[in-house]
């Protein structure tokens, strides 16, 4: 991932169902025009709805950590990992989507873990603990999604694969699919799935949406469910974050937008009112991210965040969630998040890790929960 962009693809929080439920999310700060490649030593990896950790060498070498019980490490087994273990080789970039990591060698999509909704694009349901060949080539962005997965091509194409029972996967009919369907959209930059529902930007500015839409999330201003594409009435949309039923919009003049459920306090306007409406909360936003029930912007260099904060994953040195934007005091050139708990590049290049951490996702060899950054010893 590119260093010079936070990440959060945008930033996983918690989310409001048990640790045992099928739903995590996360998103990731500002989007990448093209492939993303690791940085001068290595950049951490998005892994959206994910109980693992993910690390891209320069020298090319995926390494991982954490939870593995659907063989989302690709290992072989399904043996979760307390300490760093390379996974792959030869990896240009990676991501992932609930339970699963999907790879890209010179264009060419490898996936393992879970696959229960087909997610994985493999033409069946059967999880796998070994990377697999897709046949899906050209391959310049993965967008994992919840139980989906979609990808960018390099001609500006987007396919998707997985479930579709809120037409999430944009085919404008609600049939779940096992193999890569091409979308009935064109002149894509960045796909932001949510819970149920995703968004697509284009490279003219304008914002397209599908999908499950009960609480507004899909940023059409009303909460009607959408089997095709919507335009949004914004414009001029510089990026989009999806949470689980709440969207983060920045513009391009640094205007941060956010619209959907609030239980938690996530849509950061100090109260926990659900808005079908778009609310303005800050200008001067360089950056947004958005985790399932979690808000996130950077102004002046300074992360802020709003929302679950169940397990300490804000950083903040407590379990409080929290209904207005609240600054984390940390300065980070990348950020990323899985189930609860999240983990930060420095600009020195360190990593720095918080929040849940039941199955060794932090990468600090132990299961101890932390509510402040701790560094992490890298591989």
């Amino acid at each position: 991932m590119k260093k010079s962009q936070l990440v959060l693809a945008g930033l996983l929080v918690g989310t409001s169902f048990a640790a045992s439920a099928d739903f995590v999310f996360q998103q990731r700060i500002a989007p990448v025009q093209e492939a993303e490649v690791a940085a001068a030593s290595g950049s951490l990896v998005q892994c959206s709805f994910s109980y693992h950790s993910l690390y891209l060498k320069s020298d090319k070498t995926l390494w991982g950590v954490g939870k593995n019980n659907d063989g989302q490490l690709g290992l072989g087994h399904t043996t979760s990992q307390l300490s760093w273990v390379q996974i792959a080789d030869n990896v240009d970039s990676a991501g992932c989507s609930y339970d699963a990591v999907h790879i890209l060698k010179g264009g060419v999509l490898w996936s393992a873990g879970r696959n229960s909704q087909g997610q994985l694009g493999l033409g069946h349901t059967t999880d796998q603990a070994t990377f697999q060949n897709t046949g899906m080539t050209d391959v310049a962005r993965i967008e994992g999604g919840f139980y989906t997965n979609h990808i960018l091509k390099a001609d500006g194409s987007v396919w998707a694969t997985g479930r579709n029972d809120f037409s999430q996967l944009g085919l404008g009919h609600t049939t779940q699919q096992t193999t890569y369907q091409l979308v009935n959209i064109t002149n894509v930059k960045k796909v932001s799935p949510g819970y149920r529902n995703t968004k697509y930007l284009k490279n003219d500015d304008t914002l397209w949406s599908v999908g499950y839409n009960g609480h507004g999330q899909l940023a059409l201003g009303d909460t009607t469910h959408r089997t095709t594409m919507a335009q949004s009435p914004l414009s001029s949309v510089k990026d989009v974050a999806s949470g689980a039923h709440h969207t983060v919009i920045l513009k391009n003049n640094g205007t941060v937008l956010t619209v959907g459920y609030n239980a938690q306090g996530q849509i950061g306007i100090g109260s926990t009112i659900n808005q079908s409406a778009f609310q303005t909360v800050i200008t001067g936003a360089t950056a947004i991210g958005s985790a399932p029930y979690g808000s996130f912007f950077i102004k002046n260099g300074e992360l802020w965040a709003a929302g679950q904060n169940n397990y300490g994953q804000f950083g903040l040195g407590h379990t409080t969630d929290q209904a207005s934007f609240q600054n984390t005091g940390v300065s980070a050139s990348n950020l990323v998040v899985g189930f609860y708990h999240a983990l930060i590049e420095k600009a020195d290049n360190s990593v720095w890790a918080v929040g849940y951490n039941s199955s060794y996702q932090l990468g600090l060899g132990d299961t101890t929960n932390r509510s402040t950054f701790t560094e992490v010893t890298l591989p």
